[in-house]
């Protein structure tokens, strides 16, 4: 966590974080300004080892964090789980050539599957931490990279809306590309909730209890 003077007024250290945060999403896009290469596809090196290496990094975190989590182990551990099965589906093609001729969906949908069953088995404390989870932050970073990914990437990331905007005048690779960026943000926006969950409950800011 930012650690700023102790005088230093609220509404300034929110105003830090902020640019902080707004910083790192301008940073992470950093592939854009490298040379452009033929043996260097956009999605195939530096963008897609940042998409990898982000969805990763809050998985283990959200593993880390489980055993402090007190009776929200299994909730954070299944967050956990669904976070790789998120990776799992970005390294889909790898996955496929290690477990052929298997399919990397039949791991993603197991993975659901125990979540499920795990979080239907504590439904209580996946009940409370849902409420939690409403009020906080985090979720608002969670909420944009579903929204990145599952809305903006499939409209700019199509051909037809940049056939429709430009009248067919772009590069054929721009939609490609605009898709591979914009997950690329979903995945930071990922990283952020994760962190945003994560941190108080290892900083033992606050405790979360179920009623009884």
């Amino acid at each position: 966590m930012l650690k700023l003077p102790p005088k230093t007024p609220p509404w300034l250290r929110t105003v830090v974080i902020a640019l902080l945060m707004g910083i790192g999403a301008i940073l992470i896009l950093f592939p854009a300004w490298l040379p452009e290469k033929p043996s260097l596809p956009v999605e195939d090196s530096a963008v897609e080892i940042l998409q990898s290496a982000l969805v990763g990094f809050s998985a283990a975190l959200l593993f880390a964090t489980a055993p402090h989590a007190g009776p929200y182990r299994a909730v954070f551990r299944s967050l956990g789980f669904i976070t790789v099965a998120t990776l799992i589906g970005e390294i889909g093609e790898a996955i496929d050539k290690i477990i052929a001729p298997l399919r990397h969906e039949y791991v993603v949908i197991a993975l659901f599957i125990w979540t499920g069953l795990t979080l239907l088995r504590r439904r209580k404390e996946t009940l409370h931490f849902i409420g939690f989870a409403s009020r906080h932050p985090a979720s608002g970073f969670v909420l944009a990279a579903i929204i990145l990914v599952y809305a903006f990437s499939r409209v700019f990331g199509s051909e037809a809306f940049w056939a429709a905007t430009l009248d067919g005048q772009h590069h054929p690779d721009t939609p490609y590309i605009c898709r591979a960026y914009l997950e690329l943000l979903a995945c930071y926006f990922t990283l952020l909730g994760a962190i945003g969950f994560c941190l108080p409950i290892t900083r033992r800011r606050y405790r979360m209890y179920t009623e009884q």
